[in-house]
Protein backbone atom coordinates (compact mmCIF):
# COMPACT_ATOMS: atom_id res chain seq x y z
CA UNK A 1 0.00 0.00 0.00
CA UNK A 2 1.29 3.64 -0.57
CA UNK A 3 1.34 6.10 2.22
CA UNK A 4 -0.51 9.23 2.38
CA UNK A 5 3.09 11.43 2.63
CA UNK A 6 3.73 9.82 -0.78
CA UNK A 7 0.57 11.60 -2.71
CA UNK A 8 1.19 15.04 -0.39
CA UNK A 9 4.80 14.87 -0.81
CA UNK A 10 4.24 14.79 -4.87
CA UNK A 11 1.26 17.62 -5.04
CA UNK A 12 3.29 20.29 -3.10
CA UNK A 13 6.25 20.31 -5.56
CA UNK A 14 4.13 20.18 -8.20
CA UNK A 15 1.93 23.45 -7.01
CA UNK A 16 5.17 24.44 -5.68
CA UNK A 17 4.27 25.14 -2.40
CA UNK A 18 6.55 22.57 -0.51
CA UNK A 19 6.45 24.31 2.85
CA UNK A 20 2.14 24.71 2.73
CA UNK A 21 1.79 28.36 2.76
CA UNK A 22 -0.99 28.84 0.13
CA UNK A 23 -2.52 25.35 -0.03
CA UNK A 24 -2.13 23.94 4.06
CA UNK A 25 -1.43 20.23 4.32
CA UNK A 26 -4.51 19.73 6.03
CA UNK A 27 -6.60 20.77 3.36
CA UNK A 28 -4.79 18.82 0.96
CA UNK A 29 -5.15 15.68 3.11
CA UNK A 30 -8.63 16.58 2.90
CA UNK A 31 -8.84 16.37 -0.84
CA UNK A 32 -6.81 13.39 -1.04
CA UNK A 33 -9.62 11.92 1.59
CA UNK A 34 -12.45 12.87 -1.21
CA UNK A 35 -10.20 11.43 -3.65
CA UNK A 36 -10.08 7.93 -2.40
CA UNK A 37 -13.95 8.13 -1.94
CA UNK A 38 -13.94 9.10 -5.60
CA UNK A 39 -11.86 6.30 -7.05
CA UNK A 40 -14.12 3.84 -4.61
CA UNK A 41 -17.22 4.82 -6.07
CA UNK A 42 -15.93 4.47 -9.72
CA UNK A 43 -13.79 1.82 -8.79
CA UNK A 44 -14.76 -0.22 -6.39
CA UNK A 45 -12.28 -2.97 -6.83
CA UNK A 46 -9.88 -0.88 -6.14
CA UNK A 47 -10.84 -1.01 -2.43
CA UNK A 48 -11.90 -4.67 -2.34
CA UNK A 49 -10.94 -6.78 0.16
CA UNK A 50 -11.32 -10.67 0.67
CA UNK A 51 -13.11 -11.70 3.96
CA UNK A 52 -15.30 -14.71 6.04
CA UNK A 53 -18.48 -13.46 6.60
CA UNK A 54 -20.42 -15.30 8.95
CA UNK A 55 -24.51 -15.35 7.64
CA UNK A 56 -27.52 -14.23 9.32
CA UNK A 57 -30.49 -16.78 9.62
CA UNK A 58 -32.47 -16.43 6.15
CA UNK A 59 -32.04 -15.64 2.74
CA UNK A 60 -31.07 -11.88 3.28
CA UNK A 61 -27.57 -10.81 4.36
CA UNK A 62 -26.41 -7.51 5.03
CA UNK A 63 -22.52 -6.89 4.31
CA UNK A 64 -20.23 -5.62 7.33
CA UNK A 65 -20.38 -1.90 8.60
CA UNK A 66 -17.49 -1.10 6.33
CA UNK A 67 -18.73 -2.26 2.86
CA UNK A 68 -19.92 -0.15 0.49
CA UNK A 69 -20.57 -2.95 -2.78
CA UNK A 70 -20.64 -6.60 -2.76
CA UNK A 71 -18.00 -7.78 -5.52
CA UNK A 72 -18.44 -11.39 -5.40
CA UNK A 73 -19.01 -14.42 -3.29
CA UNK A 74 -16.59 -17.48 -3.89
CA UNK A 75 -17.08 -20.14 -1.46
CA UNK A 76 -18.48 -21.93 1.21
CA UNK A 77 -16.18 -21.46 4.38
CA UNK A 78 -16.25 -24.70 6.97
CA UNK A 79 -13.97 -22.74 9.93
CA UNK A 80 -11.14 -21.06 9.92
CA UNK A 81 -7.75 -21.70 11.97
CA UNK A 82 -6.44 -19.89 14.80
CA UNK A 83 -3.59 -19.21 11.86
CA UNK A 84 -6.45 -17.68 9.58
CA UNK A 85 -6.37 -20.39 7.64
CA UNK A 86 -9.55 -21.03 5.70
CA UNK A 87 -11.35 -24.80 5.85
CA UNK A 88 -13.31 -24.42 2.38
CA UNK A 89 -16.43 -25.42 1.26
CA UNK A 90 -18.20 -25.93 -1.61
CA UNK A 91 -18.55 -23.33 -4.37
CA UNK A 92 -20.75 -20.66 -4.39
CA UNK A 93 -22.28 -19.36 -7.81
CA UNK A 94 -24.22 -16.60 -9.05
CA UNK A 95 -28.14 -16.88 -9.84
CA UNK A 96 -30.51 -14.36 -11.26
CA UNK A 97 -33.53 -13.22 -9.06
CA UNK A 98 -35.98 -13.92 -11.80
CA UNK A 99 -34.53 -17.40 -12.32
CA UNK A 100 -35.42 -18.24 -8.70
CA UNK A 101 -38.35 -16.56 -8.75
CA UNK A 102 -39.60 -18.72 -11.58
CA UNK A 103 -38.97 -22.13 -10.52
CA UNK A 104 -40.30 -21.49 -6.37
CA UNK A 105 -41.99 -18.27 -5.54
CA UNK A 106 -41.62 -19.16 -1.74
CA UNK A 107 -37.90 -20.10 -1.92
CA UNK A 108 -37.58 -17.23 1.11
CA UNK A 109 -39.41 -19.28 3.17
CA UNK A 110 -38.05 -22.09 4.97
CA UNK A 111 -41.11 -23.94 5.33
CA UNK A 112 -41.14 -24.56 1.48
CA UNK A 113 -37.05 -24.52 1.25
CA UNK A 114 -35.33 -25.84 4.19
CA UNK A 115 -32.32 -23.49 5.36
CA UNK A 116 -29.26 -25.27 5.29
CA UNK A 117 -25.69 -23.87 6.80
CA UNK A 118 -24.34 -24.39 2.88
CA UNK A 119 -25.25 -21.84 0.31
CA UNK A 120 -25.28 -22.77 -3.24
CA UNK A 121 -26.70 -19.66 -5.08
CA UNK A 122 -26.52 -15.61 -4.06
CA UNK A 123 -28.61 -13.18 -5.68
CA UNK A 124 -27.20 -9.55 -5.88
CA UNK A 125 -29.32 -6.74 -6.31
CA UNK A 126 -27.58 -3.35 -7.97
CA UNK A 127 -30.11 -1.29 -6.25
CA UNK A 128 -29.33 -2.23 -2.43
CA UNK A 129 -25.78 -2.68 -2.91
CA UNK A 130 -25.29 -3.47 0.84
CA UNK A 131 -27.30 -6.48 0.53
CA UNK A 132 -27.40 -9.84 -0.99
CA UNK A 133 -29.54 -13.03 -0.94
CA UNK A 134 -28.67 -16.48 -0.49
CA UNK A 135 -30.24 -19.73 -1.42
CA UNK A 136 -30.69 -21.66 0.13
CA UNK A 137 -32.31 -19.52 3.25
CA UNK A 138 -29.21 -20.07 5.77
CA UNK A 139 -29.57 -21.33 9.31
CA UNK A 140 -27.91 -18.73 10.38
CA UNK A 141 -24.22 -20.64 11.24
CA UNK A 142 -22.97 -20.94 7.98
CA UNK A 143 -20.20 -18.61 6.80
CA UNK A 144 -18.80 -17.40 2.90
CA UNK A 145 -15.61 -16.44 1.69
CA UNK A 146 -16.83 -13.19 -0.11
CA UNK A 147 -14.49 -9.95 -1.66
CA UNK A 148 -15.83 -6.85 -0.79
CA UNK A 149 -15.38 -3.14 -1.43
CA UNK A 150 -14.77 -1.30 1.90
CA UNK A 151 -15.21 2.66 2.43
CA UNK A 152 -11.96 4.36 2.48
CA UNK A 153 -10.44 4.74 6.03
CA UNK A 154 -9.94 8.45 7.35
CA UNK A 155 -6.51 9.73 6.92
CA UNK A 156 -5.32 9.37 11.26
CA UNK A 157 -2.76 10.84 12.58
CA UNK A 158 -0.46 10.16 15.59
CA UNK A 159 -2.18 11.34 18.97
CA UNK A 160 0.16 14.93 19.28
CA UNK A 161 1.95 14.57 15.71
CA UNK A 162 1.87 18.13 13.90
CA UNK A 163 -0.67 18.17 11.24
CA UNK A 164 1.36 20.60 9.25
CA UNK A 165 4.30 18.26 9.50
CA UNK A 166 4.57 16.09 5.82
CA UNK A 167 6.30 12.78 8.24
CA UNK A 168 3.23 13.04 10.18
CA UNK A 169 1.36 11.34 7.46
CA UNK A 170 3.09 7.96 7.10
CA UNK A 171 0.08 6.52 7.20
CA UNK A 172 -1.02 3.94 4.36
CA UNK A 173 -4.41 4.54 2.10
CA UNK A 174 -6.65 2.12 1.52
CA UNK A 175 -6.16 2.28 -2.27
CA UNK A 176 -3.72 0.49 -4.03
CA UNK A 177 -0.31 2.13 -4.97
CA UNK A 178 -1.02 1.91 -8.55
CA UNK A 179 -3.59 5.16 -7.93
CA UNK A 180 -1.07 7.22 -6.80
CA UNK A 181 -0.69 9.83 -9.66
CA UNK A 182 -4.28 9.45 -10.17
CA UNK A 183 -4.90 10.61 -6.43
CA UNK A 184 -1.93 13.45 -7.03
CA UNK A 185 -4.14 14.17 -10.49
CA UNK A 186 -6.88 14.43 -8.07
CA UNK A 187 -5.51 16.62 -5.33
CA UNK A 188 -3.80 19.35 -7.76
CA UNK A 189 -7.29 19.58 -9.46
CA UNK A 190 -9.01 20.62 -5.75
CA UNK A 191 -5.97 23.08 -5.67
CA UNK A 192 -6.25 24.48 -8.36
CA UNK A 193 -9.98 25.02 -8.71
CA UNK A 194 -9.68 26.77 -4.98
CA UNK A 195 -7.67 29.70 -6.96
CA UNK A 196 -10.05 29.48 -9.94
CA UNK A 197 -9.98 33.38 -9.71
CA UNK A 198 -6.24 33.45 -11.10
CA UNK A 199 -5.28 33.43 -14.81
CA UNK A 200 -4.66 30.11 -15.95
CA UNK A 201 -5.66 27.98 -12.46
CA UNK A 202 -9.25 27.12 -14.50
CA UNK A 203 -7.63 25.57 -17.14
CA UNK A 204 -4.81 23.77 -14.69
CA UNK A 205 -7.65 22.64 -12.58
CA UNK A 206 -9.82 20.91 -15.75
CA UNK A 207 -6.57 19.05 -17.60
CA UNK A 208 -5.76 17.58 -13.29
CA UNK A 209 -9.35 15.93 -13.02
CA UNK A 210 -9.39 14.83 -16.81
CA UNK A 211 -6.27 13.40 -16.01
CA UNK A 212 -7.51 11.63 -12.85
CA UNK A 213 -10.92 10.62 -15.14
CA UNK A 214 -9.05 9.31 -17.66
CA UNK A 215 -6.74 7.02 -15.67
CA UNK A 216 -9.53 5.24 -14.12
CA UNK A 217 -11.00 5.30 -17.36
CA UNK A 218 -8.93 3.15 -18.79
CA UNK A 219 -9.59 0.67 -15.73
CA UNK A 220 -13.29 0.81 -16.34
CA UNK A 221 -12.99 -0.71 -19.95
CA UNK A 222 -10.79 -2.95 -18.14
CA UNK A 223 -13.50 -3.89 -16.11
CA UNK A 224 -16.62 -2.79 -17.45
CA UNK A 225 -18.21 -6.33 -16.35
CA UNK A 226 -17.50 -5.79 -12.60
CA UNK A 227 -20.59 -6.04 -11.35
CA UNK A 228 -21.63 -10.12 -10.21
CA UNK A 229 -24.76 -9.87 -12.19
CA UNK A 230 -22.68 -9.98 -15.54
CA UNK A 231 -22.14 -14.07 -14.53
CA UNK A 232 -25.64 -14.43 -13.90
CA UNK A 233 -26.39 -12.47 -17.18
CA UNK A 234 -24.20 -14.69 -19.50
CA UNK A 235 -24.52 -17.69 -18.07
CA UNK A 236 -20.48 -17.49 -17.25
CA UNK A 237 -19.09 -19.52 -14.39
Amino acid sequence: MALASEVLDRARRLIQDETSVRWPLVELVMWLEDGQREIALQKPSAVSVNRVMPLDAGTLQTLPDDAIALLRIVRNIVSVEGDGRRNPGPAIRICARDMLDAQNRNWHDSRDVRYSRTVKHYVYDEEDTRSFYVYPGNDGTGMVEAVVAIDPARIVIARGADAEDLAAYEVELTVQSIYVNALVDYVLYRAFAKDAQYAGNAQRAALHYQQFASALGIKFNQEALSSPNQSARTGAD
